[in-house]
């Protein structure tokens, strides 16, 4: 996928667990159990003090990541290094180093 297909199967796509207003976001915070992007982050963020920080603030409404357009911005963040890193490894596979991989021995 491009980057702008990853950025718009997200915002289109992920489902959330957050309210439907913002005095609702945060009196009541998202329900991170459902929360797809939230879900995503668990497996994708490397950094797993930013992930428990994003997951009190989203939980409890509060803070940077307070919202859900926050919570999948940051995802689709995540996402695009991990995709673009991924297609410049597999541009880098020749021919020559597949047929390595695939020998016998």
């Amino acid at each position: 996928d491009t980057p702008e297909e990853i950025e718009r199967k997200i915002k289109v796509h992920a489902f959330s667990g957050g309210q439907e207003t913002k005095k609702l976001q945060e009196e009541l915070g998202a329900d991170l159990d459902v929360d797809v992007s939230y879900q995503w982050l668990r497996f994708f963020l490397e950094d797993d003090e930013e992930l428990e920080r994003i997951g009190s603030e989203y939980g409890s409404g509060s803070g940077e990541f307070w919202s859900t357009g926050k919570v999948k911005a940051k995802l689709v963040q995540v996402l695009k290094d991990l995709v673009s890193e991924h297609q410049a490894r597999r541009d880098d596979v020749t021919e020559e180093v597949v047929k390595e991989w695939m020998r016998e021995r």
